[in-house]
């Protein structure tokens, strides 16, 4: 007789539980849900950047209102009228707020977003925003001393002028805008 080696049989049913099943489905589960919080993580970064980038255009475009109204000022030899309506396009000082007796200061009132567009000098030629900038060229104060080392010297003190200026920017989206103020110093014969 011939040594025979049984063969296993698998015919034999054996009770199989689906335990790799539940392990594939929760490991699906798992990954699925990583997949998720990064596309929303990506999402949420991709937002945040794009708001930087239309900060950073109003921004820029507000800087573009500033030098040219610095710009403007260097080209005055006289000192520009300044009048409480702004049809000079210097106001005197604090003359648009638009309630005196709040304690705010002019540009932080909400509504100012349409004065701007109605009382600011607007320049052109920024691109990619929704607006173009606005500035606004306030004579802060006039200063008539401390101006000379010179004593006796017989001279004729010319007076200091600070002009401050407010420039509004828009970005692209119509709802980022940036103020900046700056204060610009002549002295005019």
């Amino acid at each position: 007789m011939r040594n025979m080696r049984t063969q296993p049989s698998f015919t034999k049913q054996k009770h199989q539980k689906g335990a790799i099943l539940v392990f594939c489905l929760i490991f699906l589960t798992v990954l699925t849900m990583m997949g998720v919080s990064s596309m929303e993580s990506t999402t949420l970064e991709e937002r945040m950047s794009g708001n930087m980038r239309d900060y950073t255009m109003a921004f820029q475009s507000a800087e573009s209102a500033i030098k040219a109204a610095e710009a403007w000022l260097v080209t005055e030899t006289n000192l520009p009228l300044a009048s409480a309506d702004g049809t000079t396009i210097v106001w005197s000082e604090n003359s648009m707020d638009l309630s005196p007796t709040d304690g705010k200061n002019w540009w932080e009132h909400a509504s100012v977003g349409s004065w701007w567009i109605s009382h600011g000098v607007a320049i052109t030629g920024v691109a990619q925003v929704s607006t173009q900038p606005r500035y606004i060229i306030e004579e802060y104060r006039a200063v008539n001393s401390g101006q000379s080392i010179s004593i006796g010297g017989g001279e004729t003190k010319v007076p200091r002028v600070f002009h401050r200026v407010t420039a509004r920017g828009v970005g692209v989206n119509a709802t980022t805008s940036v103020s900046i103020q700056t204060t610009f110093v002549k002295t005019y014969d």
